[in-house]
């Protein structure tokens, strides 16, 4: 190697990057243990990763990629441990990590050479560990505001391919931009020590780029098919609405018909025909609830969902005032009421007979504003993923949609959706200023 080449980046700044890396990019996922477990955790692994690199600085050459290797293994395990996340989501945040830590201390140990070598006076080892102080705060306040900008429901999905694709980028990256220190005649070698930095930094940059790149069309992609399945849910639960209404009339219809027919046994006056008429009835009260709420979609949707309950044993009260819904579109009403209701019926599925089955609807104004509260008894605890409710059911592709289309007619009229379990009560409140 040349003399006017530079030593490389002294491990321990290796290290410390490396750990304060693994914390961007864990820091807005769920964190495995409590807060004092978590910064014992965090001590800890600065500790191993700074023991691990200072053995590694004196170990032969030719351990240089087993270690590097070995690096990356520790990264990933340091956000498996400390995070709730699968582990296939670990090793991609990981990898993602280790580029990260790669990119800042080239750019920080580059950046001193250059005023080390021109400004003698800062090149003390005091003035050394400023330096890296300042370059590394703030690439990483701006990395953490990168990882704040990007969504996590992608990593919730990380898939075999997308972790394949991530190392192969990380790798390329990290071969192409170190080739300097292992070859020296090639086409993408430096031969001094700016030169060789200004390579590696750049490529590690590119490295970078081309990972979140990959990592927001992944987000874009998951976006346009969640959007995409809320569509199709609209569409089915308006074509139902509509099958729902012809099926209606239709009972409707049998309903006052059989009224009559009931009225004309009973005058023969036996005491078989009483004991047949009293069967009749009871069979035929579960469609005598009517709802007059001032808007026929409301009360079609009402209907249909109250008949349910009264065959599955669920209580089911309603206090609606229909007409309050007069800016909102037929497909919105049926996607707003069908959602929520079905969530809460099919929050008792599995309940034995036993156990309450309560739900509870009211829709009213209130300073301008309509307010939609949907209430159903429930026993356990809400399953949630970044703020997000996450369907409990094995089939999550076809599931767990409910609460998000809710969401997305509620911001179309400028409204919010917001849910809590109290009291062995779970509430859906949705608030949407009302326009004339």
């Amino acid at each position: 190697m040349p003399d006017t080449v530079m030593p490389d980046i002294p491990r321990l700044y290796t290290a410390v990057s490396e750990w304060l890396a693994c914390l961007v990019v864990i820091v807005f996922s769920v964190k495995r243990f409590s807060r004092v477990q978590t910064a014992v955790l965090y001590i800890s692994s600065l500790v191993v990763f700074a023991v691990f690199h200072i053995i590694a600085g004196v170990l032969p050459l030719g351990f240089w990629v087993p270690c590097m290797i070995f690096a990356v293994v520790l990264m990933c395990l340091f956000v498996w441990l400390t995070t709730k996340t699968k582990i296939k989501t670990a090793c991609y945040l990981g990898v993602q990590a280790f580029i990260v830590a790669e990119f800042i201390a080239s750019v920080e140990w580059w950046l001193y050479y250059f005023f080390a070598t021109n400004f003698p006076v800062i090149s003390s080892d005091t003035a050394n560990i400023l330096f890296a102080v300042g370059v590394y705060g703030i690439l990483y306040a701006v990395m953490f505001a990168l990882e704040r900008h990007f969504s996590r429901k992608a990593l919730n999905s990380v898939s075999t391919k997308d972790l394949i694709t991530a190392v192969i980028i990380v790798v390329t990256a990290f071969l192409i931009s170190n080739i300097s220190f292992m070859r020296w005649n090639t086409p993408l070698t430096g031969k001094y020590a700016l030169e060789i930095f200004y390579i590696r930094t750049l490529v590690d940059l590119c490295g970078l780029l081309v990972l979140y790149g990959n990592r927001e069309l992944k987000i874009a992609n998951s976006a346009e098919m969640e959007l995409m399945q809320i569509r199709l849910l609209l569409d089915r639960q308006y074509e139902q609405y509509c099958l729902t209404q012809s099926a209606m009339d239709s009972v409707n219809r049998r309903y006052h018909d059989l009224k009559h027919q009931v009225a004309m046994i009973r005058e023969q006056g036996s005491e078989a025909a009483e004991r047949l008429v009293n069967e009749i009835e009871n069979e035929i009260k579960t469609y005598e609830v009517v709802y007059k709420t001032g808007n026929d979609i409301l009360d079609t949707i009402l209907m249909s969902k109250s008949i349910f309950c009264v065959q599955n044993g669920i209580t089911f009260t309603c206090v609606a005032d229909g007409a309050a819904l007069h800016f909102i579109s037929d497909a919105d009403i049926c996607s707003l009421f069908g959602n929520a209701l079905d969530n809460a019926i099919e929050s008792f599925a599995g309940k034995t007979d036993g156990e309450a089955k309560l739900i509870k609807l009211a829709v009213y104004k209130n300073n301008g504003l309509l307010i939609i509260r949907c209430e159903n008894t429930f026993r356990g605890k809400l399953k949630t993923f970044n703020g997000e409710l996450v369907s409990t059911k094995k089939d999550k592709l076809n599931h767990g949609f409910g609460v998000k289309s809710i969401k997305t007619v509620a911001e179309k009229y400028d409204g919010t959706v917001s849910y809590a379990v109290e009291d062995g009560t779970f509430t859906l409140c949705v608030v949407i200023p009302i326009k004339i």
